[in-house]
């Protein structure tokens, strides 16, 4: 038993290593970032990308509310769309804000990246970027196994008895 776990200490970094790579790389061909411009009277369920590709989601956004609080200069303070999402005719309402995504499943996640500025007061429209990743779960099973393996190597090598040597010249 103690020699499987002197094995899984150095075995189970690297193989996490090897999931992350191979996540990053199959990401790299299989992920996507879109845009869409969500107005408050038409539903979208449909992404441009950078290479001008339209992706088509199960489910379709509209732009319910958007808020914009000021500082006291006049400059914005902080931005939020609350969106409706309908999928499956169910209807759930969602609200993102600038750094703060929301997660719309594993591995697609909605950001706000911009609005209507020049109808300051009601604006009219919001733009979100869709960025899908569907091997966020192998990204995510690789750094948590060379956690794992981490802590077990530090848990084994703390409880070895080291034996100091002194050295004279």
């Amino acid at each position: 038993m103690k020699s499987l776990i002197k094995y899984l200490r150095i075995i189970l970094p690297h193989l996490g290593i090897l999931l992350i790579i191979l996540a990053m790389i199959l990401g790299h061909f299989y992920n996507w970032r879109g845009k869409a411009v969500l107005l408050t009277t038409d539903k979208t369920n449909v992404f441009i990308t950078q290479t001008n590709e339209l992706k088509i989601v199960p489910y379709a956004l509209t732009l319910n509310q958007f808020i914009v609080k000021y500082y006291d200069t006049g400059k914005p303070k902080s931005f939020e769309a609350v969106i409706d999402v309908n999928e499956n005719n169910e209807t759930k309402t969602i609200s993102i804000s600038v750094n703060h995504p929301y997660k719309m499943g594993f591995g697609q996640d909605l950001y706000l990246i911009s609005y209507d500025d020049k109808n300051s007061e009601n604006p009219e429209y919001c733009v979100v970027e869709l960025v899908y990743d569907p091997f966020q779960c192998l990204f995510l099973a690789g750094i948590i196994l060379v956690m794992v393996g981490m802590v077990m190597f530090y848990f084994i090598m703390s409880s070895l008895s080291y034996q100091t040597y002194t050295y004279s010249l």
